[in-house]
């Protein structure tokens, strides 16, 4: 099963799930990195994964590594929760 890809919310493509996995890893990388220079109040955003509300198949993939207060992540988490799973990482 291929799944749809974006890069910075930037369509690439449809990759197979083990290339999606690859970029997972890459990304949550990328992010505890990231993560070295944030405020407490600070996520970093790496990873945002879309389901079929019905069929819990999986849609898309969506990498980046944006930073985000907190309430900012809460109000994503609160919008998109419905049908998809956000991933982040905080300092310590």
């Amino acid at each position: 099963m291929d799944i749809d890809l974006y890069i910075d919310f930037v369509y690439h493509g449809f990759y197979p799930l083990d290339y999606i996995e690859d970029r997972f890893d890459e990304y949550h990388a990328a992010a505890q990195e990231a993560a070295k220079d944030l405020a407490d109040d600070e996520v970093i955003l790496y990873a945002i994964y879309a389901f079929d509300e019905n069929s819990q198949r999986f849609l898309y993939a969506n990498f980046m590594t944006m930073k985000l207060k907190l309430e900012q992540y809460t109000k994503a988490c609160e919008k998109l929760s419905k049908y998809c799973r956000l991933f982040c990482i905080r300092n310590g």
